[in-house]
């Protein structure tokens, strides 16, 4: 191998690993946080608390779900797609539905609006 075509291979190699540890399906996040933490104050805090930690215990045993990183994207696979199912449909990460205390938002708010709400669960940290 040529001296030009070892750097063209090891910055080809340290991209794709760039990429890989960027994990693209949540990184591109189309909401905006900002109207997603009004949005979250208003239909979901009284559930999973301001700070998203849950922990709310409900009268038929359910808990409702710590939704701050790292444990969402664990949780979720990475994928956007996964959350925005589980706020529109009360589906989890292996389409079963959520604990029933969890309604399915889909005509009580917009997929836009579910992004944002998405993009500010993005911002919690545990």
């Amino acid at each position: 191998m040529f001296k030009s075509q070892k750097i063209r291979f090891t910055l080809s190699v340290a991209a794709l690993f760039a990429a890989a540890l960027a994990s693209p399906a949540m990184a591109q996040t189309k909401g905006d946080a900002a109207m997603g933490a009004k949005l979250y104050a208003a239909n979901c805090a009284s559930c999973h608390l301001a700070s998203g930690a849950g922990g709310v215990k409900f009268g038929s045993g359910s808990v409702s779900a710590d939704l701050r990183a790292p444990g969402l994207e664990k949780t979720y696979r990475h994928s956007n797609k996964l959350l925005l199912r589980a706020i529109l449909t009360a589906h989890d990460e292996d389409n079963e539905r959520l604990d029933q205390p969890m309604p399915a938002w889909k005509g009580r708010i917009t997929t836009a609006q579910a992004q944002d709400i998405i993009a500010y669960l993005h911002t919690l940290h545990s």
